[in-house]
């Protein structure tokens, strides 16, 4: 990561904090900032401000539109490694929101961060694209995006094929990829670049996971900084499909295929390049 998206997210973390420290004091508090700050990689969030770089624009004025998303990613998180879902004790290297809290305040840290996610969009100057922003995160985040993969991949067993896989996370993982690339646009006054933004996130966003599929094949829970739940779950995955090197070589297909997409917009991209290849290459 550059030195400036290194500064940016230091510096988006100290408004996640503040905006979080300021909740009303209570367990549903504590949950929420428990998950929440507890590091990660921030890749949606980096993603927009990447894309804003690209698109000349102060990488600021995506710290509402990021800290939604990040929360409702998170609120993801909690809601799939609770018992009901993946059943996972790790998560960013910590125990679980509901083996800390419970999954009684685990569910509600979830539902929390739902809604407060949408509470940050009062936050945009603009009222025309806080709207548009606003429904942006609903059919992301919603029946006809990541909820919708995530029921996908509940309903899917062992016999999946490699095409249910893609679909799978082009919903549940390739929504929220897309989400920050295309929140960029509306920013940004660019609405013609959607569909493009959305071809270049699903494709991130396949890439992404093939990569975390490779990783819980090679790499370990502590490196990860989670659980490692896939095989003990059975659950058909990309490597179900494909072997090691065969992975490998999709991961740097995917990669050619989206910095040819990214070319086509004529943007001033490479921050959003770098990032890329580093999602492409990392090591937990």
């Amino acid at each position: 990561m550059s030195s400036r998206l290194e500064t940016i997210k230091n510096q988006f973390e100290l408004y996640l904090d503040a905006i979080t420290n300021a909740l009303p004091d209570s367990r549903l508090k504590d949950a929420m900032r428990y998950s929440l700050l507890a590091g990660g990689k921030r890749v949606r969030p980096m993603l927009l401000f990447a894309a804003l770089d690209a698109y000349e624009l102060n990488m600021e004025t995506g710290f509402p539109m990021a800290a939604a998303i990040e929360m409702i990613h998170t609120y993801s998180l909690i809601h799939d490694d609770m018992p009901e879902m993946d059943n996972d004790d790790l998560r960013r290297g910590r125990p679980t929101c509901h083996r800390v809290y419970g999954e009684d305040i685990a569910l509600l840290a979830g539902d929390g961060l739902q809604a407060f996610a949408f509470e940050q969009l009062k936050n945009i100057g603009d009222p025309k694209k806080a709207v548009d922003l606003c429904v942006l995160l609903a059919q992301m985040a919603g029946p006809s995006g990541m909820c919708y993969g995530q029921d996908l991949d509940l309903a899917a067993d062992g016999a999946s094929s490699l095409e249910d896989i893609e679909r799978i996370e082009t919903y549940k993982t390739g929504c929220l990829i897309a989400l920050p690339l295309c929140s960029a646009a509306i920013l940004a006054d660019r609405p013609q670049d959607l569909a493009k933004w959305k071809e270049i996130g699903k494709e991130i966003g396949i890439q992404f996971q093939i990569v975390d599929d490779l990783l819980e094949k090679t790499s370990n829970s502590a490196i990860m900084g989670k659980s490692l739940s896939d095989e003990r779950n059975e659950k058909a995955t990309a490597l179900t499909f494909y072997t090691l090197e065969e992975g490998q070589a999709k991961v740097k297909a995917y990669e050619a295929s989206i910095l040819e997409k990214l070319e086509a917009l004529c943007l001033a991209d490479e921050e959003l390049k770098q990032l890329i290849n580093q999602l492409a290459l990392r090591t937990h």
